[in-house]
C-alpha cells in the first residue's frame, strides 16, 4: 500500500511521462535528428531538452506560476519569444529540395563534435508552449501538495532522470536502420509535417498572446 506522499510523487511521474510522450516540440525535435544525423546529434539534443526541463521545474519549485500571475506580461514576452523561434525552426525545417543524400553524411565529426545540438534541444524545449503550460498549471499543481521543500527537490531529480531516459528510448527507437530507411523513402513529406507542425505552435503561442491582451482590455 503506497502512503500518501508515495502516490503523490507517483501520480506526478506517470503525468510526466504523458507530458513527455504527447506530441509537441521536443518529441518532434528528438526524432526528427535521430532520423536525419547520427544517435549521438540526437543524444544532445535530449542533454539540451533535459536541460531545459530542469530549468523549468526549478522555476515551478520557486513558484513560477504565481510569478506569472503577478506578472502576464512576462508570459507573454516568454510566449512571443518561443513563438518566433518554433516558426524560425520550422520554417527551416521545411524541404527547399529533393535532398535524398543528406543521410549519407550523419556522421560527419563536424556535425557530432559541435554543440549545436545541444543548444537547439534547450532553446526548442525553453520555447515550447507545452511544457511552460504544463508546468505553470498541472505541475505547479501537483507539487503544491508536497510542502518539504527538500522532498520537491528530490522529485524534480526523479523527473529529470525520468526525462533523460524516456527520450533516449525514443532517439533509439528512431535511429534503428530500418526507420532511417522508412524515412527516406517519406523524408519530403515528414519534413513537411514536422515544419508545419512547428510553425503551427508558433502561430498558436502568438494567438494565445493577442487573445490574452484583447480580453484584458
Amino acid at each position: 500500500m503506497l502512503s500518501h506522499t508515495q502516490s503523490i510523487i507517483t501520480s506526478i511521474v506517470l503525468l510526466n511521462l504523458l507530458g513527455q510522450l504527447s506530441p509537441g516540440p521536443d518529441v518532434l525535435m528528438i526524432s526528427k535528428t535521430a532520423l536525419t544525423y547520427s544517435r549521438w546529434a540526437a543524444f544532445k539534443v535530449v542533454l539540451g531538452i533535459t536541460t531545459g526541463v530542469a530549468f523549468w521545474l526549478w522555476l515551478t519549485i520557486q513558484g513560477y506560476s504565481t510569478l506569472l500571475q503577478q506578472l502576464p506580461w512576462l508570459q507573454s514576452g516568454f510566449m512571443l519569444g518561443g513563438g518566433a523561434y518554433l516558426i524560425y525552426n520550422g520554417y527551416h525545417m521545411l524541404p527547399k529540395r529533393f535532398i535524398s543524400d543528406q543521410y549519407l553524411h550523419i556522421d560527419s565529426p563536424a556535425l557530432t563534435t559541435t554543440r549545436f545540438f545541444y543548444y537547439k534541444g534547450l532553446i526548442t524545449n525553453l520555447s515550447n508552449p507545452k511544457i511552460v503550460l504544463y508546468l505553470g498549471s498541472v505541475m505547479s499543481a501537483a507539487l503544491n501538495d508536497i510542502h518539504n521543500p527538500a522532498l520537491k527537490y528530490q522529485i524534480m531529480v526523479i523527473l529529470l532522470i525520468q526525462v533523460l531516459i524516456t527520450f533516449s528510448l525514443l532517439l533509439w527507437l528512431f535511429s534503428l536502420p530500418w526507420m532511417k530507411k522508412h524515412y527516406l523513402r517519406f523524408n519530403y513529406v515528414i519534413d513537411w509535417i514536422g515544419g508545419i507542425v512547428f510553425i503551427c505552435f508558433g502561430l498558436w503561442l502568438y494567438a494565445q498572446v493577442v487573445f490574452y491582451w484583447i480580453s484584458a482590455t
